[in-house]
C-alpha cells in the first residue's frame, strides 16, 4: 500500500493524495464528459433540480420516490444522479439486489463516483465477498486519500479478511490523515476569524507533509488574494486546476480569479471546459455571462441572463447583472425595469437601490426615499448593504437639494466602507521619480513597440475621463476597448512579488532587453485585441495609468497619451459620493482624496519634464465650454484629421461600462461644473489638503 506521505511522484501516477496531471488529462477528461454537452442549460438545470427536491422526500416517501426515478431512467438511463438516488432507495428499502444492480451501473458509467464504491462495497462486504469489498475501497483511497472515513472502513474489511499488517497499515493511514484533516480545519478556521498569518503558517506546514495537496492550496490563494497577491493566487489555482481538472468548485474559483485579473479569454475558455462537467450548473453560465460582458460580447451576456433570469434561483441578482448590461448598452428604461423588479428581494435591495443610484439621471420617489430610511432604521442587512444604501440616500436627497441631509449620508457611507475596508494610502512618487529620468528615456527609447496604435487617457477618476473616450471613439479611426487593466497587470508582474530579493517595479524595467521589453509591449496588444474591431487606433481609458507613464513610454515610445484634469475640488466630491466597490479605495476619505491628487500633479509634472512634449494635458472645463477648440488640439495630439461626429459624441451608439455612461450619452452641460460648491462647507478637509502641499 502507498504511503500517503510519498511525495515524490512520476506524472500521472496517483499516489498519496493527489494526482499529479499530464498534459493530455484534462483533454481527455473533457472527451470523456462531452456526452453531456447535448443537453441545453435550462433542461439540464430543471431535472438536477427535480431529482434534488425528489432526494429530499427521503425517506418518508421512499416508494413514491423509487417509482418515480425507475420511471425517469426509462428514458435515460445514463443519469448518474438519479442511478444514486435510485439505489439508496432500494438500501433504505433493503432491496439489496436492486442496489447492488444500480451501483454496478453506476460505477461502469462513472469509475471516479466515490460515493457510490462505497456503498457497493458494504454490500459486497454483507454478501461475504471481502475480496470485491476491499478492492473498490482501495480504489476509493487511491482517488481521495483525503477521506478519511474510509481508510478506516478499508482497516476494517482487511481485519475481517485477516489481512492484519494490510488493516494496520490503513488504520495508521487513517490516522495520520485523520490528524492532517484536523490541521486543515483549524488553518480554515484561522482564516475564517481573519488570523491569515496562522493559516498560513498551518497550511505552509501541511504542504511539508503532504506537497501540493490542493484544499491546502486552495486555502493559500484565498491568503494571497487577501493580501492582492492577485497574480499569485490565480497561478497556485492553475495548479489545483491541473491536478483536479474534474473538480467544478475548484474550477470555479479559479475562472473567477482569472475574470477579477481581466483575463477574459483564458476564464472563458475555462467555463467552457466547465460546461462539459456540469452542464446543470447555473453557477457556471452566469460567471460566462459576466465574462461575455467584461469582453464587450454584450448580446452574449443578455442572452444568457435573460436564461437565468426565467429561473427562480438567484433570480434577483441575475437581474441585477442584466440590468447592468442593459444600462450599458443605453436600454436604460428596461434596465431600470429589472432593477425595481430585484429590488423587491430582500437579498438585494440594497445593491438594486445603488444601481438606481449609480444611473444618475434616475430620481427616486418619495416612497423609495422612505423605504431606504426605513431600512437603515431596521439596522439589517450586511455592513455593505447599509453603505449602498447611505450612498443612494445621499443621491436621492441630492437631487432634491437637501444637502446637508444628503451629505451627512454621503459622510457615513464613507466612513462605513472604510471600516469594512480599511485603507492606509501611501505615495509611490518617490521610486517613479527617481528612477524614470530624462536619461533613461533616452538610452532606451528605441527598444520599445514601434506600435503607435494606443491612445491613453489619464489622469483622476471622475474628471472626464469617459468623455473625452466618447469623443475620441467618434472618430472612423478609433476604437473603443474598456478600461484595461493590462498594464497594471504587467507592472505587478515586474515587481516580482514571489522574490522579494530581485529588484522591484520600477526597477527591474533595468534588467529587460530589447526582446523582453517587445514581448511585454505585444502581449499588451494582443489584449487589447480583444476588445478591437477594425480600426488603427484605439483608446485605454485606465485613469490610474498616470502611475504608469514611464512603463508605457517604454514600451510605447510613440504612444499618444491625454491627461484630462479637473477642479480639484470638482473630481474630489465626485469621488467622494461615488461607491466604486473594489478600486479607487483612496477615494472614501477627503483628506486622502486631497493628496492623492497632489501625487498625482507632481508625477504629471515630472512626466512633462522628461516627456516634453509627448503628452497633451487638457482641463475638463475648457473641454465643455469651447469643446470644438479642445476636440481639435486632442486629434492634432493623436495626428489625426478632424471629424464632425467628435463634436456629436453623444450620437454615438457604442456601449458604456463606467459610471458616466448616461452622461455622455447626452449633449454638453455646464450646469456640473460648479456643484461642489453645494457642499463647500462640509469640504475643508479635502481643501485642506490640496492647500497644504
Amino acid at each position: 500500500m502507498t504511503k500517503v506521505w510519498n511525495s515524490k511522484v512520476p506524472v500521472g501516477v496517483p499516489v498519496g493524495w493527489f494526482k499529479i496531471a499530464d498534459p493530455s488529462t484534462i483533454t481527455r477528461l473533457i472527451e470523456s464528459k462531452t456526452r453531456k454537452t447535448g443537453k441545453h442549460m435550462l433542461e439540464a438545470y430543471k431535472k438536477n433540480k427535480f431529482l434534488k427536491d425528489l432526494e429530499t422526500l427521503l425517506p418518508d416517501d421512499v416508494e413514491a420516490v423509487k417509482g418515480t426515478l425507475k420511471d425517469s431512467l426509462e428514458t435515460d438511463s445514463v443519469d448518474a444522479v438519479a442511478l444514486f438516488i435510485l439505489a439508496r432507495c432500494y438500501l433504505l428499502c433493503e432491496e439489496l439486489d436492486e442496489a447492488k444492480s444500480t451501483l454496478e451501473t453506476l460505477v461502469s458509467l462513472d469509475p471516479a463516483h466515490i460515493a457510490a464504491k462505497v456503498e457497493l462495497a458494504k454490500i459486497l462486504n454483507r454478501e461475504n465477498d471481502s475480496q470485491g469489498a476491499i478492492q473498490l475501497l482501495q480504489d476509493v483511497t487511491t482517488r481521495r486519500p483525503d477521506i478519511d472515513q474510509n481508510w478506516s472502513l478499508l482497516s476494517k474489511y482487511l481485519q475481517q479478511d485477516g489481512q492484519l499488517d494490510a488493516s494496520k497499515e490503513a488504520r495508521n493511514q487513517f490516522d495520520m490523515i485523520k490528524a492532517f484533516n484536523d490541521n486543515f480545519q483549524k488553518a480554515e478556521q484561522a482564516f475564517a476569524n481573519g488570523d491569515f498569518v496562522s493559516a498560513d503558517k498551518i497550511c505552509r506546514h501541511l504542504l511539508g507533509q503532504v506537497a501540493a495537496e490542493v484544499r491546502t492550496l486552495r486555502l493559500l490563494a484565498k491568503i494571497a488574494k487577501r493580501f492582492y497577491h492577485f497574480e499569485i493566487s490565480t497561478s497556485i489555482l492553475a495548479q489545483c486546476v491541473e491536478t483536479q481538472p474534474s473538480n467544478v468548485a475548484l474550477g470555479l474559483e479559479y475562472t473567477n480569479s482569472l475574470l477579477a485579473n481581466q483575463k477574459y479569454q483564458e476564464a472563458l475558455e475555462q467555463c467552457e471546459r466547465l460546461i462539459t462537467f456540469a452542464p446543470e450548473n447555473i453557477e457556471i453560465y452566469a460567471l460566462k455571462a459576466e465574462i461575455f460582458y467584461s469582453l464587450g460580447r454584450y448580446d452574449e451576456a443578455i442572452s444568457i441572463y435573460r436564461e437565468l433570469s426565467a429561473l427562480h434561483e438567484d433570480r434577483a441578482s441575475t437581474l441585477l447583472h442584466l440590468g447592468k448590461v442593459l444600462k450599458t448598452t443605453g436600454e436604460t428604461s428596461e434596465a431600470i425595469n429589472c432593477y425595481h423588479e430585484a429590488a423587491k428581494d430582500d437579498s438585494v435591495t440594497a445593491r438594486a437601490y445603488w444601481e438606481l443610484a449609480n444611473l444618475g439621471t434616475y430620481n427616486f420617489s418619495a416612497d423609495e426615499v422612505d423605504a431606504m430610511k426605513a431600512l437603515l432604521e431596521a439596522d439589517q442587512g450586511s455592513g455593505i448593504d447599509k453603505v449602498l444604501v447611505q450612498f443612494s440616500l445621499g443621491k436621492a436627497l441630492e437631487a432634491e437639494k437637501q444637502f446637508n441631509e444628503s451629505f451627512q449620508y454621503y459622510q457615513t457611507a464613507n466612513r462605513g466602507y472604510s471600516r469594512i475596508q480599511p485603507f492606509n494610502y501611501t505615495s509611490q512618487n518617490a521610486r517613479f521619480i527617481s528612477f524614470f529620468t530624462g536619461e533613461y528615456f533616452s538610452s532606451r527609447g528605441k527598444m520599445g513597440s514601434d506600435s503607435d496604435a494606443p491612445i491613453f487617457v489619464v489622469g483622476l477618476p471622475r474628471s472626464g475621463s469617459t468623455l473625452v473616450e466618447q469623443i475620441l471613439t467618434s472618430h472612423s479611426q478609433i476604437d473603443a476597448t474598456r478600461e484595461l487593466a493590462e498594464i497594471v497587470s504587467i507592472a505587478r508582474e515586474l515587481n516580482n512579488p514571489n522574490q522579494p530579493q530581485m529588484p522591484q517595479y520600477p526597477k527591474s524595467l533595468a534588467s529587460l532587453n530589447e526582446s523582453g521589453i517587445q514581448g511585454l509591449a505585444q502581449r499588451y496588444l494582443d489584449y487589447a485585441q480583444l476588445f478591437r474591431k477594425q480600426a488603427p487606433y484605439f483608446v485605454d481609458k485606465a485613469p490610474g495609468n498616470f502611475h504608469h507613464i514611464g512603463l508605457i513610454k517604454t514600451l510605447f515610445p510613440r504612444a499618444k497619451i491625454i491627461d484630462i484634469r479637473r477642479n480639484p475640488m470638482a473630481s474630489g466630491w465626485s469621488l467622494f459620493r461615488h461607491f466604486f466597490s473594489d478600486s479607487f479605495h483612496f477615494s472614501y476619505d477627503l483628506e486622502t482624496i486631497g493628496k492623492y491628487y497632489n501625487d498625482y500633479i507632481e508625477l504629471m509634472g515630472h512626466w512633462h519634464r522628461v516627456l516634453p512634449r509627448q503628452i497633451l494635458t487638457i482641463k475638463y472645463e475648457d473641454l465643455i465650454n469651447d469643446l470644438p477648440t479642445i476636440v481639435n488640439d486632442v486629434l492634432t495630439h493623436c495626428g489625426l484629421e478632424f471629424e464632425a461626429a467628435c463634436l456629436d459624441f453623444h450620437l454615438n451608439e457604442r456601449a458604456v461600462a463606467t459610471p458616466s455612461s448616461e452622461q455622455v450619452r447626452q449633449p454638453l452641460y455646464t450646469d456640473a461644473l460648479d456643484h461642489w460648491q453645494n457642499y463647500d462647507e462640509f469640504l475643508t478637509p479635502l481643501k485642506n489638503a490640496i492647500e497644504d502641499k
